[in-house]
């Protein structure tokens, strides 16, 4: 298919329609024809994959570096993978880092039938239990966080500080995020729809490229139904502010369109003093992937501070 063909099928956004067509066309040329561009990852940690075998389950697992517990939970249809460059940086800072992949994605596996938030968070809880982690700083990204919060709720023993990237629930996207949203969740969605969802995802459309580089890997779109039902059967008031004393940073892109920043604000208050919030300028929904480094970078700062207190 020639690029004009691709410029003609997609809709062009306001501002800046012309860069945001070319950026997700050549984007859509790579990824529709199969081809990869060439890229050299420098993996500074050794990485142990491994099963944890539960009462239902079987979650997959991913650990490197050494040090105090870092758990990463991932977004929505994603597998842990896309937080590699994160796992990474927080490895070479001096942390145990290990990425779980919910039920339904990745090698994890599980009955699908009744499945909530609770469900997925005594997986996690499991997994921590299991490798002997002890209590963990617990990360969460997009639907991860919801886990992330569920889990300080239940399990607060597990739990030594929450962090959230992407911290959504009250304030809802606007329509064409939403729309957004929804084909990113849809396992039937085409690979053009899931590109062009994706200026919605994040800040500057320069970075679309590299990013779509990142998740196609990480695209677990058969894990939808049992997220999307266990998000369902789950209501706001069992996740969204856990009581207690865990401490929580709130880490968000300034410019996220589908967990609009007045959910962090409105997290904080109704944690109160518990709660530290950080706004990343220039970063979208995809802020671990916009800005890795950074977002490495605020968590780390943030421990630090805990262990210091």
């Amino acid at each position: 298919m020639t690029f004009k063909r691709f410029a003609g099928l997609l809709p062009t956004c306001c501002g800046v329609p012309q860069l945001i067509a070319v950026i997700i066309c050549v984007a859509a040329l790579n990824l529709l024809s199969g081809c990869t561009a060439s890229r050299t990852t420098e993996k500074t940690n050794n990485v142990t994959e491994g099963v944890i075998k539960l009462a239902d389950s079987n979650i997959e697992y991913f650990s490197r570096g050494q040090g105090e517990a870092i758990v990463l939970l991932p977004a929505g249809t994603l597998t842990v993978q896309y937080l590699d460059a994160v796992a990474n940086a927080l490895a070479s800072s001096g942390y145990r880092v290990v990425g779980i992949n919910f039920r339904g994605s990745g090698k994890s596996t599980g009955p699908s039938a009744g499945v909530t938030l609770q469900t997925m968070s005594d997986d996690v809880a499991g997994v921590i239990q299991g490798l002997k982690l002890g209590s963990a700083h617990v990360v969460g990204n997009d639907f991860g966080n919801r886990v992330a919060r569920l889990l300080d709720s239940s399990h607060p023993e597990l739990t030594r500080s929450v962090i959230l990237l992407a911290a959504g629930g009250k304030v809802p996207p606007g329509p064409a995020a939403q729309h957004a949203l929804d084909v990113m969740f849809n396992p039937a969605s085409s690979k053009l729809e899931v590109l062009d969802s994706m200026r919605y995802m994040v800040f500057n459309p320069a970075d679309i490229p590299r990013i779509i580089e990142t998740i196609k890997p990480c695209r677990s779109p058969e894990a939808a139904g049992i997220e999307d039902a266990a998000a369902k059967a789950t209501p706001l008031a069992a996740w969204w502010a856990p009581p207690g004393k865990t401490k929580y940073l709130i880490l968000q892109g300034a410019q996220d369109q589908i967990a609009p920043p007045e959910n962090g604000a409105l997290l904080q208050q109704d944690l109160g003093e518990r709660a530290t919030l950080v706004n990343v300028p220039d970063a979208g929904h995809l802020l671990p992937l916009e800005k890795p480094q950074a977002t490495a970078d605020h968590i780390a700062s943030f421990i630090r501070q805990l262990d210091a207190q």
